[in-house]
């Protein structure tokens, strides 16, 4: 019992670790040696960008769907930052939060999205636009997340599906990267883990299951061994419009590749009014033999600094 607590410990002492890499401004002393030194080549880099979007379906003698009034709020902040350090070394990172709010006013409020992830990633070049790198993504959601369902008395019941850090899902892997300036990068995890925890048991009994996200029931993690690929892509076109992808492949050595897909198209309409077009593709046999696929179109506030 000691050393699962003391695993468990140690997996959430790690993973805060990684999560202060996302202040590095205020967390490494080496920032402030880079403001005394402003001759040194070492420079701290940083981009935020965060858009928010409300939007209503409010309807009067409605008699198609009870349910018809909503609200809807969506929020979206991307964090970037950068140790550049000379042209060999670079340190490097990413914080992206969703979250998304839907309520149906006569009814019930649900968390309609719930997506966070903190990439962290240490490159050292050996030729031209090729590193090795160390790279670590962390994901998981904040809220607890809810399936809903009506019982036999017409009752909407709801039953826990997720929730903070159950699943949190922590992908760390070593290998060789491809860059292109001012489009993207191509990594190869020659030798990659992947630790799913799942820090709320409770989640089996509520779900009814014997094993969660690979998780089997009466455990608390399991570590998987095999190889990665993940595709960046960041591109500006016409300095109006942004698109991002985040295309994650892990093949567990002795299991189904599991497949992550994030691609979002930004149309900034002005400098504070912005419209995106978020697609999310996850596949994963312990969850669910289909291709799971979400879209998400927004309209809303938009500030970049």
């Amino acid at each position: 019992m000691w050393g699962r607590k003391k695993k468990q410990n140690s997996v959430l002492v790690f993973c805060l670790f990684l999560a202060t890499a996302a202040n590095a401004q205020s967390c490494f002393p080496l920032y402030s040696l880079i403001k005394e030194n402003p001759g040194r080549k070492i420079k701290y880099e940083k981009e935020l960008d965060y858009s928010f979007s409300f939007s209503s379906y409010l309807f009067l003698n409605w008699h198609h769907d009870k349910n018809a009034n909503q609200l809807i709020l969506l929020q979206n902040l991307k964090y970037k930052f950068s140790l550049p350090g000379d042209s060999l070394v670079r340190f490097s990172g990413s914080f992206i939060h969703n979250l998304g709010l839907q309520s149906f006013i006569d009814s019930l409020t649900k968390i309609q999205t719930d997506d966070n992830t903190l990439n962290t990633r240490f490159d050292i070049r050996i030729h031209k636009n090729l590193n090795l790198s160390i790279n670590s993504i962390l994901t998981s959601r904040f809220m607890n997340g809810y399936d809903y369902s009506v019982d036999d008395s017409g009752r909407i019941v709801k039953i826990l599906n997720s929730s903070f850090c159950t699943p949190l899902l922590w992908t760390f892997s070593g290998g060789f990267s491809i860059k292109w300036q001012g489009f993207g990068s191509l990594n190869l995890g020659v030798s990659t883990a992947k630790l799913t925890y799942i820090r709320d048991k409770s989640i089996f009994g509520k779900q009814k299951v014997t094993k969660y996200y690979g998780v089997p029931e009466g455990k608390d993690h399991v570590f998987e061994y095999g190889l990665s690929l993940q595709f960046l892509a960041d591109k500006e076109f016409f300095k109006r419009i942004r698109w991002n992808c985040d295309l994650l492949v892990f093949k567990n050595y002795t299991a189904p590749v599991d497949i992550t897909l994030k691609n979002n198209f930004g149309i900034r309409i002005n400098r504070f009014l912005k419209a995106s077009i978020q697609t999310r593709i996850f596949y994963e046999k312990t969850v669910s033999r289909s291709i799971q696929l979400e879209n998400l179109v927004t309209f809303g506030f938009y500030v970049h600094l």
